[in-house]
């Protein structure tokens, strides 16, 4: 099975996309701080004044009559891009010189563009707790999303935006209909072939918005499939070139002004059609065009989530993380396999000014999402780009249940909640973070009706122990278990006292393997879990 995709026909070959820059913005702008509500959405304006995030000159739109002023020399205004004063723009070479006489025009940058020739060919790998997270159950656990969705909190009133190279089929496909029957898809925007349709287009994103807002009981479900999702593509996966990077911010923008909570970026960047203009280990800086939009998103309140990259073991790259996720003040994300363990294509740190990366990590290695070349159905897939979507449901499930810490604070808690806190390095940074410990650290009290919660490991298991770790120590009396199997049948039970134990062990005896679930009962009320057996 593959699938086709084609560059949109309607711009002329012999024009050029630069990215021009303006002189100043406040002289003539017909927009006005003081009145934001003219640029920016409602949503936006309140997440900033939950988080005490001023109004200033960067949110600005740019002043109107220098758009009018290229358009006048012929040329296409793609997008403007108000953090950075400036437009993409596409124009021949004929207009370019005229745009650069333009009194209002500080300078431009030329972001090389190829033309696509043919079709490009892309082959896909063939591929109580209520909820049945199927074989998606693994990778949700690994983030204790499972007790997330336990206590009610799954993505509510957080919007996410997702900016990738497409959303093949996503409008068709099982696992997304909840999302189309509650209206959760605010709005899509196409910036690349600008025809106003995301689900023709590549297969990525699809699979990325799957480990984020699946709904499929008993095959996957992401970790905020409750929330609202704007859908956006920066990308085009025909070529690679830096006017993909401008697209990236301004799509970043466009996430910022409907009111983007957290904005998943399943993207990265390093060498370029073009090789002269490659990027090296020392722009990881922090200070290339979307590294520098990515802190600046941040900066109004927004929760970036970036994967790392896949170059971890391309040695002629170094194996070093990708832009933009050497940006500051982001999350950026690695992969780990089942047991926790780095996978080497996960791209390292530090960044060229010697800041640890990647921040956190997650399932990246034989990660389930959505089958998007059919309308039901899931698949594996391995790389960061599936990794930074599983956190990103994290995200905002953590933030929906502390929702007025800022954005700082929310990346700060989850990194504290990492496994690798004590020690953070350049493979795993804080390691993978966890649900429970970073709700207690945030004030939250982890109960469902009883007052204790567990975390089962591990999981999965080989099925002759299973360990109990009291996330919160109480004195709470004795504790009836039963282990069940997927049909329900009883394997074992027993009771234990807990007398503020930090780990109980259960000798399960030798399971098959399967999907269990462990049932502990007391005078307070009933907690189950699952768990797997390899």
């Amino acid at each position: 099975m593959a699938v086709y995709f084609y560059l949109s026909g309607n711009l002329s070959a012999q024009n050029k996309k630069y990215l021009v820059y303006f002189n100043q913005k406040l002289s003539g702008n017909t927009f006005n701080i003081s009145t934001p509500q003219a640029f920016l959405s409602l949503r936006s304006i309140q997440r900033r004044l939950n988080q005490n995030i001023a109004i200033d000159s960067t949110d600005l739109p740019v002043v109107p009559a220098f758009l009018s002023g290229i358009r006048n020399t012929g040329a296409t205004v793609l997008n403007q891009l108000r953090w950075l004063n400036g437009a993409i723009v596409d124009c021949n070479d004929s207009q370019f010189q005229a745009i650069s006489n333009l009194p209002f025009v500080e300078g431009a940058k030329p972001l090389n563009t190829k033309l696509s020739l043919g079709i490009v060919e892309k082959k896909p790998k063939s591929g109580i707790q209520t909820l049945d997270y199927g074989a998606s159950l693994p990778q949700n656990n690994q983030l204790e999303l499972d007790s997330m969705h336990a206590w009610g909190y799954h993505g509510e009133g957080k919007l996410i935006a997702v900016m990738d190279a497409g959303f093949l089929n996503v409008n068709n496909h099982t696992a997304f209909a909840h999302l189309f029957q509650g209206q959760k898809i605010l709005g899509t925007r196409d910036l690349v072939a600008r025809d106003g349709d995301v689900y023709q287009d590549h297969w990525h994103g699809g699979a990325v918005l799957s480990n984020i807002a699946a709904y499929l009981p008993g095959s996957i479900i992401g970790g905020a499939y409750a929330a609202d999702f704007y859908l956006i593509r920066t990308e085009d996966a025909a070529t690679e070139n830096e006017i993909e990077c401008a697209y990236w911010v301004a799509g970043l923008e466009l996430a910022d002004s409907v009111g983007a909570d957290v904005v998943n970026s399943s993207l990265g960047y390093t060498t370029f059609d073009t090789p002269s203009l490659d990027y090296t280990y020392n722009n990881l800086n922090g200070a290339t065009l979307a590294s520098k939009a990515a802190s600046m998103a941040s900066s109004k309140g927004i929760v970036v989530v970036n994967s790392a990259g896949n170059e971890g073991n391309n040695a002629a790259w170094g194996g070093w993380i990708s832009v933009p996720s050497d940006a500051s003040n982001i999350l950026s994300v690695g992969a780990v396999g089942p047991e926790g363990q780095y996978v080497d294509f996960s791209g390292k740190g530090p960044t060229a000014d010697g800041r640890i990366k990647p921040d956190l990590v997650a399932r990246g290695s034989g990660a389930v999402t959505a089958d998007v070349f059919g309308n039901t159905g899931i698949t594996t897939n391995s790389g960061t780009s599936f990794s930074a979507p599983i956190m990103a449901g994290l995200v905002a499930g953590f933030w929906q249940a502390h929702p007025n810490l800022p954005a700082n604070q929310v990346m700060s808690l989850l990194k504290n909640s990492g496994s690798n806190r004590d020690s953070p390095n350049n493979q795993i940074g804080w390691g993978i973070p966890g649900f429970i410990r970073a709700h207690i650290l945030a004030g939250g009290n982890p109960v469902l009706s009883f007052p204790f919660e567990i975390r089962l490991f591990p999981n999965p298991s080989e099925g002759a122990e299973i360990t109990l770790s009291l996330l919160q120590a109480t004195s709470i009396g004795q504790i009836d278990y039963q282990i069940m199997d997927s049909k329900g049948k009883m394997l074992t039970n027993g009771k234990h006292k807990i007398s503020n134990q930090s780990e109980i062990r259960i000798q399960a005896g030798k399971m098959k393997p399967g999907i269990y679930v462990l049932k502990i009962n007391t005078t307070a009320g009933q907690l189950s879990r699952k768990f797997v057996v390899n």
